[in-house]
């Protein structure tokens, strides 16, 4: 019998699902004071600021550049580069380079919502955005996380649940902007084994401008602890494509 006082990632399916978070969406949480104050965040009226935000039409060739930083300690993590690849009436294939696990092939829908990582399959597609944004949205989704190939303790169920919270100025090393934060929240279990649960947060700034989130924020627990994530991710530059 599993005593409730054992530290969940004493588990080897506890510790895979725990990785299987941590490799979730790249710009793939709530954020605590000392993390919005650090970032530069502060709220900005909603005068002059469009009432809905359509899914931007990203372009062969756009290229965002990310910094990862552990939220903790502020020691950067990762660097990333994103590049849009192809473009088609299904969604998006970007390229994704990142230090820590190389380069590989993603796959986005219209609205910038994840279908495919470098392991990671998603059904139906994981829903950080709904366009059109407004203040106010709320959306809720089922998620089955999948690894590929599939292993033991390697799919997810995820229920979750987002909304648009409001527009709010964000500096980041590529500048100042105005965005709309978008929070999620979900809660997830391991289909192979109940015992192995947790939640996780998100928070997401998307610009227009650079048709793509400037900020994000995520957290992972597991039992109610915190237990293999806190980190952010924040925009370096972008380059429009042809």
């Amino acid at each position: 019998m599993r005593s409730s006082s054992t530290p969940a990632a004493s588990f080897p399916g506890r510790r895979r699902a725990l990785r299987l978070l941590a490799a979730a969406p790249l710009l793939g949480a709530c954020g605590g004071p000392s993390v919005l104050r650090q970032a530069g965040l502060e709220p900005v009226p909603p005068d002059g600021l469009p009432r809905a935000v359509p899914a931007p039409a990203l372009r062969v060739g756009d290229t965002w550049r990310y910094a990862m930083r552990d939220a903790m300690t502020g020691l950067t993590s990762d660097r990333a580069e994103i590049r849009v690849i192809a473009a088609d009436a299904g969604g998006y294939s970007l390229a994704e380079t990142s230090q820590s696990v190389g380069a590989f092939e993603a796959r986005y829908d219209r609205s910038l919502n994840l279908l495919r990582s470098r392991n990671r399959v998603f059904t139906p597609a994981y829903p950080r955005f709904a366009f059109p944004l407004e203040i106010g949205k709320t959306w809720r989704a089922n998620v089955t996380s999948s690894a590929v190939p599939a292993v033991r303790y390697g799919t997810l169920s995820q229920q979750v649940s987002a909304t648009v919270r409001g527009w709010e100025r964000v500096t980041v090393p590529a500048g100042t902007f105005t965005a709309l934060r978008v929070d999620l929240a979900i809660d997830w279990r391991d289909t192979d084994d109940a015992t192995i649960w947790g939640n996780s947060s998100e928070r997401f700034w998307f610009a227009a401008e650079v048709r793509n989130a400037v900020f994000h924020h995520r957290v992972d627990f597991a039992q109610g602890r915190l237990e293999s994530n806190n980190s952010v991710t924040e925009l370096v530059s972008f380059a429009a494509g042809a």
